[in-house]
This record gives structure tokens, C-alpha cells and sequence, in this order.
């Protein structure tokens, strides 16, 4: 789901940028390095490959899809509007997408209660 810009302040670009830097790039829940703004993909993967992290060889089966090393900020409390420090945190993009799954399924789930009718409901 993409996210709402009009929930976030005016300056959420310079306050992920400042949570990804206290991260150092890299993922707060798996540890995955992430590329940085206009880092081309040969580029970041040599330097997993020189780095010798164990993180290269992740890159192999997934060249085609380098959207996993991008690194997002999560607001733990679900609430965009908070961007207190102890509320975002350096997420990578499938921990990212792990992270808000729950909640995701809880707003389906709530929105079918809301008079939407199933498919398989009896109706009257």
C-alpha cells in the first residue's frame, strides 16, 4: 500500500534520511545492508562482495529484485504522524513489509466487519 503523504510532516525525507544514517544503511531487524540514495546496484554489490559480510551472496538470486536492499523507516506505533525517534526505525524493505502485515490484516479484517458482505455470507 503506498503511504499517504498527507499523514507525514513537510520535512519526512530529512527525518528518514537522519534515522537511515543512525542505521549506517543497514537494516535494524535483519542486519541487511542497504544501498544509498543513487548507489548503482554493480557498485553496492561489489562492495558486499568486498566487505565480506555474507550479504553478497543474497544478491545473486536476487539481482532482479534490488527494491530488497532498499532501506524504509517504519513508525512502530502505525501513526505517521509520529516521527518521534523512539517510534521510527531502519527498516529493509521485506522486513519492512513483515512488520506491517499484522496490522494490514487487522484493517482488512475490519473492513469487512464494516458491512461489506463475503461472497460466501448467507444474505436475508
Amino acid at each position: 500500500m503506498p503511504m499517504n503523504r498527507s499523514l507525514y510532516p513537510a520535512d519526512w525525507e530529512q527525518i528518514a534520511l537522519a534515522v537511515k544514517d543512525a542505521a549506517k544503511w543497514t537494516c535494524q531487524e535483519c542486519g541487511r545492508p542497504c544501498r544509498r540514495p543513487g548507489q548503482q546496484w554493480a557498485d553496492f554489490v561489489l562492495g558486499l562482495l568486498e566487505s565480506g559480510s555474507g550479504w553478497y551472496d543474497e544478491t545473486y538470486d536476487q539481482g532482479e529484485k534490488p527494491q530488497r536492499f532498499t532501506l524504509t523507516v517504519a513508525h512502530i506505533n502505525h501513526q505517521p504522524e509520529d516521527c518521534s525517534e523512539s517510534n521510527l526505525k531502519a527498516l529493509c524493505a521485506p522486513c519492512h513489509c513483515r512488520y506491517d502485515a499484522p496490522m494490514k490484516a487487522a484493517r482488512r479484517k475490519a473492513k469487512r466487519k464494516e458491512g461489506q458482505l463475503s461472497l460466501l455470507e448467507s444474505q436475508p
